[in-house]
């Protein structure tokens, strides 16, 4: 039986699921007091991560860590989950506690919201689900992007070896974007890649310690923990400043290689094998690469590609991301049309005029 736990909804925020990280077994439920819920049944998270909100593509079960709702006759389950969606911000005022926040059952029993009637819910549904489902396009397109990618990369490991620092520069300029004040800073940061592979657009004063500048597009590595593959085609906005994380390195390509080349050398499977051998640390959840180490480690010579393959994974990186850069601006007309719509503002015709031109 699917168990949709925090993992499943900060993964897929606003979307509707048929399968999750975990399962657990009839027997399991039975004996504890999680139920079965059917499908349709919407989901909010309210400890640890809060204000995630996922639908049910099938009957499944949730940990305690959520607020799950099934819809009755007047309200359509897609309704509710935009209405969550909208109200994200306001949710967390609702939550408390010292280490980790948490909305308790009596005042999610008390939430209330604006009920149209059934056809209005759906004409609304209608124009955000349009939307919805152009950036779920874009998600597919973006994935099916990376795995043409790797099977380039499983393709050239049979290439003799040099080490990285052969193919690549390092850029370690850094800065501190604290000093932008208000200013909106591009922050490259773990969160931002498990979230959406895209930067965290936030103002500079909220970034308390030296980042990374990322100038020009750049391969980013994570060194941290690296048996998480979190390799990056970081492509900063000309317009604000772009920053990474000191825990990942900023690679460019040197003189006579592409980018798609670099991707596919620190995508090979032997170089993330050795990537995860060198960490070091004391804790299991805090392992680090030196960036020296990292340089040494041999990776298929791709200089030797033909220039139609180093073209190939040149635009499948481009493609990959132009389908997430676009779903952003989707998500961000998505967001702005919500409160317009669910208060009565715009209505169902004007905003599918705006859809019909974004989609």
């Amino acid at each position: 039986m699917p168990w949709v736990g925090i993992k499943d909804a900060t993964a897929n925020h606003g979307r509707t699921i048929n399968s999750t990280v975990q399962t657990v077994t009839h027997e399991g439920i039975a004996n504890s007091s999680a139920r079965v819920l059917p499908a349709n049944t919407v989901c909010l998270s309210r400890t640890a991560s809060v204000g995630y909100v996922v639908v049910m593509g099938v009957p499944m079960a949730t940990s305690q860590d959520f607020v799950n709702w099934v819809c009755g006759p007047d309200l359509d389950h897609l309704y509710l989950k935009f209405v969550l969606q909208l109200e994200r911000s306001t949710l967390l005022r609702f939550a408390s506690g010292t280490t980790h926040q948490t909305i308790y059952f009596p005042e999610a029993k008390a939430f209330h919201a604006l009920l149209p009637n059934l056809a209005e819910q759906r004409r609304i549904i209608g124009v955000l689900g349009s939307i919805d489902d152009k950036i779920e396009s874009n998600r597919r397109r973006a994935e099916g992007a990376e795995q043409l990618l790797d099977l380039l990369a499983s393709g050239v490991a049979s290439m003799g070896s040099v080490p990285l620092g052969e193919l690549v520069e390092v850029d370690r300029k850094s800065c501190s974007p604290a000093a932008l004040g208000e200013t909106l800073v591009d922050h490259f940061s773990l969160p931002a890649f498990d979230a959406d592979r895209l930067p965290a657009r936030t103002e500079g004063e909220s970034i308390k310690s030296n980042k990374l500048v990322v100038a020009t597009e750049s391969v980013l590595v994570s060194r941290l923990n690296p048996s998480t593959n979190r390799t990056w085609f970081a492509v900063p906005d000309g317009g604000r400043l772009a920053v990474a994380s000191t825990e990942f390195m900023v690679l460019r390509p040197a003189a006579g290689v592409g980018f798609g080349s670099i991707w596919l050398a620190v995508r090979d499977q032997l170089f993330r094998s050795e990537l995860g051998q060198r960490a070091t640390g004391t804790s299991g959840s805090h392992q680090r690469v030196r960036p020296a180490d990292v340089l040494t480690i041999e990776v298929p010579d791709v200089r030797a590609l033909p220039a139609a393959e180093q073209d190939e994974a040149q635009g499948l990186l481009r493609l990959a991301h132009q389908a997430r850069s676009e779903s952003r601006t989707l998500a961000e007309l998505r967001d702005a049309l919500l409160p317009e719509l669910l208060s009565g503002r715009l209505r169902v015709p004007e905003a599918e005029e705006l859809a019909e031109v974004a989609t």
